[in-house]
């Protein structure tokens, strides 16, 4: 035993070694260089369109015996009235919950027996329904799929109980510094626009909607001309075709309903904003302004800008505010792409007494990206994160559909699907640097909720306009964010 303990002992000895001369070459937060790009084609889906004006995209993928099968309605919570936001998110939960000629259990127990999954949401831009299954089992599971898109119920006693579900994770979630930020920002970046109201609702709005609010929203909406039937996965295209007119065919246009989906843009201008939560254990910091549009030419651009500021452990916020100074668990940032110009954030969760200072730092990142380029290996490395995420999102046939729907909801063509990862790959520094400077250097907003007595001194030094808001005098329906005194 002693020769193999000694064996051992060698061999992490060496590992070490190895380890430190690694250091010692490359730095601490040195990470490997990516393998090199080689070319990807992804399946080529196919389209028709029906009479009713049902828009059908078939991806014929047989390798695996599956096929998910996905409804798109290019509507979502942005057409929720004000005082009933809520409305797209409910109406879009409600479908799978009882049809006229099921209930939400025999949906469900009907689905399981054939080994399948559904699902259905309604969210910004747009709203959903769908399932999975073995493609053996295609025709049953259409059967259902079909009749909670066309015949949904909508139940009195199926509404209280996904209304209270609904309140329940909410009060919830406005008591967490990160989740109460999220619904702040969207007043910060939109006011009063169409995406300002919390898609999920509010404590005030979701008691307010009403059976027929529900109602009138999937019948103005809900409607062939206004959808996409996407399959992927083990079907042929002619396969596909069929289906969509036997399950979908007898789907009619309501003429009275509206037809076009337009966007009502936000009015927006700097701001900072405090939310005091005198009980946070943390505090949540966020710089954010509006951004681009989903068929942006910027948008590519845009992505590998928003990689190396704050996606993924190897960003610059994560290694300036995590690794360097340790100020936070995570530090991040987003590129919220929608029909209309999505927001852009960068965010961190920190101890109270350095929020003033993450506000700084998340700031002076932001400028940092514009006046030292990205390139080299931080670049090549921020495009393989972005590929490769890509890449594996497409696996799965349910995946695959995923992206088809997105094209189909902001009228992208097709053959973006295969665009994506050499359009990633063709970023230059100067793509990135022009990119920030053009959206990102300007003045942003500030937000932060926490404990205010712990860091609003400080904060105010640089923001000296800040509004602090308590947040027994928040009001989420409001463009302002402020309980009308």
């Amino acid at each position: 035993m002693k020769p193999l303990r000694h064996y051992f002992l060698s061999l992490t000895l060496l590992c070490l070694a190895l380890t430190q001369r690694s250091l010692a070459v490359g730095g601490v937060n040195a990470t490997p260089s990516p393998a090199p790009a080689h070319e990807i084609s992804f399946t080529h889906p196919k389209e028709t369109r029906l009479d009713n004006g049902l828009r059908v995209i078939v991806a014929e993928r047989p390798s695996l015996p599956l096929l998910a099968m996905e409804v798109i309605i290019r509507v979502g919570s942005e057409k929720d009235p004000n005082d009933r936001a809520g409305t797209a998110s409910l109406t879009g939960a409600l479908l799978t919950k009882g049809t006229e000629k099921m209930t939400a259990p025999q949906i469900a127990n009907a689905i399981e027996s054939l080994g399948g999954t559904i699902f259905s949401s309604g969210v910004s831009d747009y709203s959903s329904a769908g399932v999975l299954v073995m493609s053996s089992k295609a025709e049953p599971a259409l059967t259902i799929l079909a009749d909670v898109v066309l015949h949904p119920a909508f139940k009195q006693g199926e509404i209280d109980r996904l209304r209270k579900q609904s309140l329940d994770g909410l009060r919830v979630a406005l008591q967490q510094p990160g989740s109460l930020a999220s619904y702040v920002l969207g007043r910060v970046v939109y006011g009063d626009g169409e995406y300002g109201h919390a898609s999920g609702g509010t404590p005030e709005t979701l008691p307010a909607i009403q059976r027929s609010d529900i109602v009138d929203f999937y019948q103005n909406y809900y409607r062939p001309d206004n959808a996409t039937l996407v399959f992927s996965g083990n079907v042929t295209f002619e396969q596909g075709k069929e289906y969509a007119e036997k399950f979908f065919g007898s789907w009619k246009v309501d003429q009275t309903a509206p037809r076009s989906v337009t966007s009502t843009a936000a009015t927006w201008k700097p701001t900072t904003v405090v939310v005091d939560m005198p009980e946070a254990g943390q505090a949540s910091v966020s710089v954010t302004k509006p951004a681009i549009k989903r068929d942006s030419p910027d948008y590519y651009a845009g992505l590998v800008a928003n990689a190396a500021l704050g996606n993924g452990f190897g960003s610059r916020l994560n290694r300036e505010i995590r690794i360097k100074r340790g100020l936070s668990y995570g530090a991040r940032s987003s590129l919220d792409t929608r029909r209309d110009a999505g927001a852009f954030t960068a965010s961190a969760q920190t101890k109270n007494e350095s929020a003033a200072e993450v506000a700084t730092l998340l700031q002076a990142e932001l400028k940092r990206l514009a006046t030292e380029p990205v390139q080299g290996d931080e670049l090549k490395s921020r495009q393989a994160l972005l590929t490769g995420s890509y890449a594996r999102s497409m696996e799965t046939d349910l995946g695959f559909a995923s992206h088809i729907a997105v094209l189909a909801v902001f009228n992208l063509p097709l053959d973006t699907l295969d665009k994506f990862i050499p359009s990633i790959n063709a970023i230059t520094p100067g793509n990135v640097t022009a990119f920030t400077e053009k959206y990102l250097v300007a003045p942003s907003s500030l937000v932060v909720v926490g404990k205010a007595s712990a860091f609003i001194e400080p904060l105010k030094k640089d923001s000296p306009e800040t509004r602090v808001i308590a947040q027994s005098d928040l009001d989420l329906n409001r463009a302002d964010l402020a309980k009308p005194k």
